[in-house]
Formats: structure tokens, C-alpha cells, sequence
């Protein structure tokens, strides 16, 4: 069975299988909701199972590490700690990299497009920065990397979990100067599905820049020369709010076999969501920490070297498994997902999830008219009860 013949929900759309083809007869093709998916030109196809080899969803071909450490740390530059998402801890190794010589693979936002990017210097680290929570697109991007470690240069990857399984399948043999960083991902949506949200809520205008979030602040912002075109509270826009619900990822995140305590990297890093005692640390934990799970020997070197640039504080490594769910469980795949599933994409995007949330949004807006009949009600309670 080629790649091809695999169930959606045991493809996580990482490239892989594409890129290690001898024959280069394996293209990613979005379906119909925009996601990536390994389509075979049989006619070329030789049958060498190479293909899934490298899948990072056969059992097989997954190697996983627990936790050595648990770190909570944070920039200590605080205009790249507030630049950044959660405490900065990629910025700082990204840095790093590049003092040494090296490269960096992270994701970037080009106008809309959301893609991984090559940056070899510190002037260009800047792309890397923020949340983007949608599914880069890393088609082409293995080879660079191969090319990169045959030169001998130090090259930090930055990715999801299966993006970062993906590669080390498609590198075979992982050479001491190839850094992995995941992050704690909660799942994905396409795309497609945010060019159908950024077409419906601009109504044909054009915006230049796409933001989802600045330190703690969760708010989408599209931005042009003019200045800010759209901004909303998550709870407000459809698309963020499909994505904190954990309705319209692809179908391979609500089974996803990385989301748990043991991680495929050299060191994971996210928000460290359940911090105890935070009231010790030198820091207003509203503005982000990031949480630092070293996993190999690399991984607790980068720590080391980020010595100087950060403030790391050890933790332990239940209190960090225990404040992330994505540490010990996938997201739940509940009926509202489903819903979604169906809908999508014989309704536009923003339709499509508003129909899907229908009941959220009718107990929300009884409970708005509640609070404004409040002052109204309270007197004629008042009454009655005496």
C-alpha cells in the first residue's frame, strides 16, 4: 500500500514521502478543505516502499524520548521577549544558531501565505517570530536542509511534532550538527480555510500582514500601509474561534501520535500553561513563559547556551506535562468538529463554523440578553421574594 492509499487520518500532510521519492513521483494535492495530501503517479511509480519508510504515522517508524528536564524561561532582552510568542526561547535559539554559523528552519507569514523559510542572519530572524496557527507549508524544504548539513553547517529546525518526524525519517541518519525543535502543537487547520475567512471579513480589500498574536495578547490583526484593517478578540472571529474550539483541524490532529509526555525533537518548547507558584518567579507571567522540555543531550546543550539570554528556572517535568492536555491526549474529535466536517466546504468557511457553533452561539447570546435585563429584573425579583 503506497502513501497515497493511506486513510486521511493517518497523514499529516509533513511532505516526507514527496521528498524521498527516488523517482519524484509524489505530489501534495489539497482536497477540498485545503489540505495536503500525497497524490502518486502510478505510471512512474516503481513500487520500492520508500514512501513509507519515511512516514512519520507508521508505528515503526517513530523513535520517541521522554523528558530529561523541565524548564519555565523567558527572554531576558524584553523587546524580543514582548516581539515574541509565550517567553522567546525560539528567537534565543535561533540566535545562537547563527552566531555559530549556522541556519535556521522556522515559519514565516508572507502577506497570507504561511510557509517554512531559510534564515542565515540575525537581521532576518525577525520573520520568524509569532504564533501561526495554520499549517506551514514546507513542500521543497528537506532538501535545503540535506543540502545544508552536507555543508557542514549547524541548522536548527523548527516545526510541529510530525514536521519535525517527517524530516528526521527523510535525513536517516541525524548528524550532531541538526538541531530539532517542536512545538507543542494542538492541531492545524488548512490554509485554505484562512484565505476564505481573510477574502470574507476584508470583502476585497488587500491586506499586507497577518498577526494571531503579540506575547499574551490573542487577537487577529490584518495590517496594510494604511494601518490595521481588521482586529478581533479571538471569541469574536470565526476562524480563531474554530481553532481554540479545536473544530477544524485536519483530521490526522485528532489522532495525532505526538501528542503526548514522550516528543521526537531535541528540545519542545510552547506556553507553560499551569505554571505553580509563578508568584516566585522574577516576571508578570500574564506577558508568556515558555515551557523547555530537553529530550537529548543536543537538547539540553541549546539550554545551556541560552544561558546568558534567558531566565531559565527548573521545574519538573509533571508540572509541565499536567498544565498542557497536547502533552498526554490529542483533541477530542466531538461533534461540533464533525459538524464542521460536514459543512465544510459546501458552505463558505465563516458560515460554515457559525452553523457548527449554532448552539454556543445561541446560549451566549441569552446570557448577553440577561446581563442587560439584569438591572431591570433584579427590582421585580426583589419584590416577589418578599
Amino acid at each position: 500500500m503506497s502513501v497515497a492509499d493511506k486513510p486521511k487520518a493517518d497523514c499529516s500532510g509533513c511532505n516526507a514521502c514527496a521528498e524521498a521519492c527516488p523517482k519524484h513521483c509524489i505530489e501534495m494535492i489539497p482536497d477540498k478543505k485545503g489540505f495536503l495530501y500525497p497524490k502518486v503517479d502510478t505510471a512512474v511509480c516503481i513500487d520500492c516502499g520508500v514512501c513509507k519508510k519515511v512516514c512519520p504515522f507508521e508505528e515503526e517508524n517513530r523513535k520517541l524520548h521522554a523528558p530529561l528536564a523541565a524548564y519555565a524561561a523567558w527572554n531576558k532582552d524584553r523587546e524580543q521577549y514582548l516581539a515574541s510568542s509565550s517567553g522567546g526561547a525560539a528567537h534565543i535559539f535561533s540566535s545562537h544558531t547563527i552566531k555559530q554559523g549556522g541556519v535556521v528552519y522556522g515559519c514565516t507569514s508572507e502577506g497570507m501565505r504561511i510557509r517554512h523559510l531559510r534564515v542565515d542572519s540575525l537581521q532576518e530572524l525577525f520573520k520568524l517570530q509569532g504564533s501561526k496557527y495554520v499549517q506551514s507549508d514546507v513542500r521543497g524544504l528537506f532538501g535545503q536542509v540535506k543540502a545544508d548539513l552536507q555543508a557542514g553547517k549547524p541548522v536548527l529546525f523548527i516545526g510541529t511534532p510530525c514536521q519535525v518526524a517527517g524530516l528526521k525519517n527523510y535525513i536517516k541518519r541525524i548528524p550532531e550538527h541538526l538541531y530539532l525543535v517542536d512545538l507543542i502543537c494542538h492541531g492545524v487547520p488548512s490554509q485554505q480555510m484562512l484565505h476564505e475567512h481573510i477574502h470574507h471579513i476584508l470583502n476585497g480589500r488587500f491586506a499586507e500582514q497577518l498577526s494571531f498574536r503579540k506575547g499574551q495578547l490573542f487577537r487577529i490583526e490584518l495590517t496594510a500601509r494604511c494601518g490595521t484593517m481588521y482586529s478581533s478578540e479571538p471569541h469574536k472571529d470565526m476562524y480563531y474561534r474554530a481553532f481554540l474550539k479545536g473544530i477544524s483541524y485536519r483530521e490526522s490532529c485528532y489522532h495525532c501520535p505526538f501528542a503526548r509526555k514522550e516528543r521526537v525533537s531535541d528540545v519542545t518548547i510552547g506556553d507553560f500553561w499551569g505554571l505553580q507558584d509563578a508568584i516566585s518567579l522574577p516576571l508578570d507571567v500574564s506577558e508568556g513563559i515558555s515551557v523547555l522540555l530537553p529530550t537529548s543531550e543536543k537538547g539540553k546543550s541549546l539550554i545551556v547556551a541560552a544561558n546568558a539570554d534567558m531566565q531559565i528556572y527548573e521545574r519538573s517535568v509533571e508540572e509541565a506535562v499536567e498544565g498542557n492536555t497536547q502533552l498526554y491526549c490529542p483533541v477530542h474529535n466531538g461533534i461540533s468538529a464533525w459538524f464542521l466536517s460536514m459543512l465544510y466546504p459546501c458552505f463558505p468557511f465563516d458560515k460554515a463554523v457559525r452553523i457548527a457553533i449554532v448552539k454556543d452561539l445561541i446560549l451566549e447570546s441569552l446570557k448577553n440578553m440577561l446581563r442587560l435585563f439584569k438591572p431591570v429584573l433584579m427590582p421585580i425579583i426583589n419584590v416577589i421574594r418578599r
